[in-house]
């Protein structure tokens, strides 16, 4: 009976088919590999919302487990002084003698600009010459209204960066992904206000049921 294995990673075989393996071939020599499987080593990407919040814990998180760089998208002109001390944290880490040689860096940009957007990610392949991973995470919320006196202005602004800037993040990401052959992961980010009910906060346009899709996207 021919074995057709399920993983088509490098480190193959891994897990319990690795044991399998080493059961049947006496010169194996196993070494744990289940952190090198999810490292991201020299991988490249983005994330929208990264000034602060969430948006920068990911991004931390992603270079720590090996990205090259990840480039941190937000509105203000200039990063906040949370982002500049991950940035410092991070350079630390760099300087030590540990291999690890990831770095953050901020640019800004509205992402309601789709214009805007494709072409920071157009900088960004022509400089580093790929595209692995994108994380749209950015999102507003706008002061508590009735959903009877929900102002348009604000209704629109929400879905506008909520909605509309996640796809244009995506897109970005996406069409350098296209053009360097990269098989990548492109991870929507929502709120779980999106599919339940609060019925003590009166957000409306940021409960609106486009803003609930999340997604994992994953190109091949």
């Amino acid at each position: 009976m021919s074995f057709k294995p399920q993983s088509t990673s490098p480190l193959y075989p891994i897990g319990v088919t690795a044991a399998i393996h080493a059961a049947s071939d006496s010169n194996t020599s196993p070494s744990p590999k289940i952190f090198d499987e999810f490292r991201l080593s020299d991988r490249v990407g983005i994330i929208s919302g990264a000034n602060r919040g969430l948006g920068l814990e990911m991004a931390l998180a992603l270079v720590e487990a090996g990205a090259r760089v990840v480039y941190c998208l937000d509105l203000p002109a200039t990063p906040g002084d949370e982002w500049l001390k991950t940035k410092e944290y991070v350079e630390k880490m760099a300087s030590g003698d540990k291999g690890f040689k990831g770095r953050l860096e901020y640019i800004s940009v509205d992402v309601r600009n789709q214009k805007a957007v494709w072409k920071i990610g157009e900088e960004i392949g022509d400089r580093e010459g790929r595209m692995d991973f994108c994380v749209a995470a950015a999102g507003i919320l706008k002061s508590e209204t009735g959903c009877l006196e929900d102002k348009a202005e604000d209704f629109e602004e929400v879905i506008d960066v909520n909605v509309n800037g996640v796809l244009y993040t995506a897109q970005a990401a996406g069409r350098q992904m296209e053009r360097f052959q990269c098989k990548g992961s492109i991870i929507l980010i929502a709120s779980m206000a999106g599919s339940i009910t609060c019925k003590v906060r009166q957000f409306t346009s940021y409960t609106h049921p486009k803003i609930c899709l999340t997604a994992n996207l994953v190109v091949q």
